[in-house]
């Protein structure tokens, strides 16, 4: 599979600097009865197999998928190895295919049935998870994110142990909602609420705004994103020590085109 290729030896050492937030480890798992009820309440995702196809989102019968999977492997090997939960998708500029390869991913991982994942649209300047994924209903993360408005009111369950959190509006103050102490608080309540494994986060292009900079301090890894026959070598370098101090590298991905050419040039 020539779509992707993950630098792995990134991750093998944390890089100088701040480490990423860790939370305090729970003393008591939350009774699974309650947690498979979350996850039950939430409106189940539904999908056009023919928008997801022209979007380029991959089904498991897909040759393409594999790599997705290798990538899907070698995170939940970081999860396990490192106990990272919260990992940030990050990417020097859009049009990378950064949200598309974040969609497959987590389908990818969808499929490992004891594993729970939730991924949330953080590209509050330019949302495309939704797009992507053929939903046309309406969903602000920004707003509740600014206000008491649960998140989860904003997550479509792919099967009980994947969740996509839509965004369709863009923010006006993006930056400042995603590095608010309130953003955490938040998010550890979902964490509590639903119990997942992995929590994954589209972020916008950290060479456009500094979104990214600042949220990268409560995720425990960040993946990067470039395009390898666009991405020159010097920006791969700048990029990676940027996320490095700030957090985690969990590795860099080259998307070699076959997604990236394909893809809308407005998706992150």
């Amino acid at each position: 599979m020539e779509t992707l290729q993950l630098h792995q030896d990134r991750s093998r050492a944390p890089r100088p600097g701040p480490m990423a937030y860790r939370r305090p480890a729970k003393t008591a798992k939350s009774m699974p009865d309650l947690v498979g009820a979350a996850w039950a309440d939430l409106e189940e995702l539904t999908c056009d197999p023919t928008t997801l196809a022209a979007n380029r989102i991959l089904t498991a019968r897909d040759m393409r998928a594999r790599a997705f999977d290798h990538l899907r492997t070698r995170l939940v090997h970081l999860h396990h190895q490192h106990g990272w939960k919260r990992i940030a998708i990050v990417s020097p500029e859009g049009g990378v295919g950064r949200t598309t390869l974040l969609i497959n991913l987590a389908f990818a991982l969808s499929r490992q049935r004891e594993l729970r994942t939730i991924a949330y649209d953080f590209d509050l300047r330019r949302p495309g998870m939704a797009r992507l994924l053929g939903q046309s209903s309406a969903h602000d993360l920004g707003a509740s994110l600014g206000s008491d408005t649960p998140l989860e009111t904003h997550m479509l369950r792919q099967g009980m142990n994947m969740a996509f959190a839509l965004n369709t509006a863009r923010a006006d103050r993006s930056a400042e909602l995603l590095h608010r102490l309130k953003t955490e608080a938040l998010l550890t309540r979902i964490e509590e609420i639903f119990e997942p494994d992995l929590m994954l986060f589209d972020m916008p292009p950290m060479l456009v705004a500094d979104d990214a900079h600042g949220f990268l301090r409560t995720v425990d890894a960040a993946l990067i994103v470039m395009q390898a026959d666009r991405t020159p070598i010097h920006q791969i370098d700048l990029i990676e020590r940027q996320v490095a101090s700030l957090t985690n590298v969990a590795g860099i991905v080259l998307n070699r085109c076959a997604i990236a050419e394909h893809s809308d040039r407005r998706d992150g």
